[in-house]
């Protein structure tokens, strides 16, 4: 309610779209692409492991 009161309805679906925007970026470019690896190439590359 505090937020819809001050950037009314539009702002606030605005914002969101603007937040989900970055994190669809975020994951994008910090998420590495696991298509067609192994459970165990994975796990190295979470952890780390080379």
């Amino acid at each position: 309610p505090l937020l819809n009161k001050a950037l009314n309805a539009s702002g606030t679906f605005w914002l969101y779209g603007i937040i989900c925007v970055f994190g669809f970026w975020f994951i994008l470019k910090k998420l590495p692409e696991t298509k067609g690896k192994s459970l165990e190439e994975i796990e190295k590359l979470m952890t780390g492991d080379r």
